[in-house]
């Protein structure tokens, strides 16, 4: 069957689910039932929704947080955060109330210029290209006069118009280089509705327009964030050893792009949660962000650290053109929200508050990683993720989240100990007390059959009875055990682990030894004798060691841990315990 469509777009939402499902996943009633249980149960809201984008079937959720306790330029802001990866959100929530006991986040917005570009081709008289140019420049600003006429009036509109010459790069190829203040806005469909008008305006017979697109690289629309403090007010055991480690570690990603992409990853985790949580174009702004990160020719740390004269300096410069209005901005409940939560910020404002959230994200991480190391906080954030993975119930999440409290959690480490949790509780036999082997051998029948195995109820009760003479030195086997096995087998017995059916020690035959008692009780009678000599040679010499057929030479304390695996494997096997 083809899989592919003419017309997808003009079938309802209903009928491009039923397509999916018939096509992709064989009819799959709970890949619909997923699709639609994340709509929203508001019409009116999923349909402002699905209007976003085209071809809207659903909604992919992501969680919406929010960091509290930023100070940032002696103001207090909550901050909201729209990220899928653990301790992030936390991450920057411990950081800012940190940050704000030692004078918060100084910030400074530096400017807020942004670029469009009308990429065309000439092939003539550069000179007659200037002059044509110049005679045209005013011309260019009127053919956007209507457009730029409300922009103006909030203080934007064209900043310049520049000729820039690249046939050093590429033959024949020019721009028109246009700079822009868009205030509150981000700006995109304004500036290339400008670009549009310009390059219409500027075309002639010898000018080829090959295109006319705003440039997401915005190196003159830059906001520094910064927090500093004396050395010694940074705390921690060794303070002046963390400030150093520290501005090696940002020193590194200032020189090695390897480190730098890394780094820089851990600021975007700030910034992005943030730009989306405001309806703006976090994949603009990454690109931005990582284009001026490599302006010197070389990939390098956006963040920089300075440790002189006894104050510790970390900062930030980054290019972010943001908005407030217009756009998904004003669409989105959740991002007027998240504006409003921020006390309604002008774009500068956001500038300066997304720059925070981003040396924050920094700081936490260079921290993590010169002191504890990364994965040590990063995964006590992913615990819960990994638990909600593998279905763990509430009783499941506290053991877990309590037995790491002070272990680092790796994935495994957590799934094991999940899956220890969730073991049969062994109830272990206590072989030392005869009150309550006997009571239990009371329910068992000399001829019992055993739910695995072959002897019988009284042929197990002589084979404890045996295995123990074995430890009282009442019956020697001729048997040798290396020290390379039992280096090997012995720690076996220090583990919660159980004797596993079919486990027999090599001494033994392949069927049970004939009886040597007339009846259960005299057998009973003399395991629990056996049971009191062992604890009566081995108190008469408490260095004594006797060597197990199996694990070796074991002492008192080993013996008895064998004897708690022995008698409980062998009750089990009578459903005994």
């Amino acid at each position: 069957m083809s899989k592919t469509i003419s017309g997808f777009s003009k079938l309802t939402k209903e009928e491009k689910i039923d397509w999916l499902a018939k096509t992709y996943f064989n009819n799959q009633p709970e890949i619909i039932q997923t699709i639609k249980q994340y709509w929203n149960v508001d019409d009116k809201l999923q349909q402002l929704h699905d209007d976003f984008i085209e071809n809207t079937i659903s909604n992919f959720y992501m969680p919406y947080g929010v960091a509290p306790n930023f100070v940032i330029n002696g103001r207090s802001y909550a901050i909201p955060m729209v990220v899928e990866e653990s301790s992030v959100v936390a991450a920057a929530s411990k950081v800012a109330k940190y940050w704000g006991t030692r004078g918060g986040f100084k910030t400074e917005v530096i400017s807020t210029t942004k670029i469009g570009q009308v990429h065309f081709m000439y092939a003539g008289d550069k000179k007659e290209l200037q002059t044509y140019f110049n005679e045209q420049k005013t011309e260019l600003h009127a053919a956007t006069a209507s457009i730029t006429k409300n922009m103006e009036k909030r203080g934007g509109g064209i900043l310049d118009i520049q000729l820039v010459d690249k046939t050093d790069k590429l033959a024949d190829y020019y721009q028109l280089h246009v700079t822009f203040e868009t205030k509150d806005s981000m700006g995109a469909n304004f500036i290339n509705s400008c670009l549009e008008a310009i390059a219409k305006a500027f075309r002639k017979d010898d000018i080829e327009i090959v295109m006319s697109i705003l440039s997401n690289y915005v190196p003159e629309c830059l906001v520094r964030a910064e927090v500093s403090c004396k050395v010694e007010e940074l705390g921690g055991k060794n303070p002046e050893k963390f400030a150093q480690k520290f501005e090696q570690a940002v020193k590194i990603a200032e020189i090695e792009p390897y480190r730098a992409v890394t780094h820089n990853k851990g600021i975007m985790n700030g910034i992005d949660a943030v730009v989306l949580a405001t309806g703006n174009d976090f994949r603009a702004i990454e690109a931005g962000a990582h284009a001026y990160a490599s302006k010197d020719g070389q990939y390098k740390s956006l963040t920089h650290c300075e440790v002189k004269n006894g104050v510790f300096r970390f900062w930030i410069e980054i290019p972010l053109a943001l908005g407030t209005v217009g756009g998904l901005t004003a669409l989105h409940p959740m991002a007027k929200l998240s504006l409003d939560m921020m006390q309604k910020p002008s774009a500068r404002t956001l500038m300066q508050i997304i720059a925070a959230a981003g040396l924050a994200q920094n700081f936490a991480a260079l921290r993590a990683l010169t002191t504890k190391g990364i994965q040590h906080g990063h995964m006590k954030m992913h615990l819960m993720n990994i638990l909600n993975q593998h279905k763990a119930t509430n009783e499941e999440k506290e053991a877990v989240v309590a037995y790491f409290e002070d272990r680092t959690a790796s994935h495994s480490a957590v799934v094991e100990k999940l899956n220890e949790l969730r073991k049969p509780k062994v109830q272990w036999v206590d072989f030392l007390n005869e009150d309550k082997v006997r009571s239990t051998l009371a329910n068992l029948t000399p001829k019992a059959k055993p739910l695995f195995g072959k002897m019988n109820g009284q042929q197990m009760v002589e084979h404890l009875s045996m295995v123990t003479q074995i430890a009282n030195g009442n019956w020697h086997v001729d048997i040798y055990v290396s020290d390379e096995k039992t280096t090997r087998r012995k720690p076996f017995l220090n583990t919660d682990s159980e004797l596993q059916i079919g486990f027999k020690a090599p001494f033994l035959s392949e069927d049970p030894t004939p009886l040597k008692f007339g009846s259960m009780d005299e057998a009973i009678d003399d395991l629990i004798h056996q049971v009191q000599y062992f604890e009566t040679v081995f108190n008469k010499d408490p260095n004594r060691k006797v060597v197990h057929p199996f694990f070796g030479e074991l002492d008192y304390e080993y013996w008895k841990k064998f004897q708690v695996k022995h008698f409980t494997h062998h009750f089990k096997q009578f459903g005994l315990v």
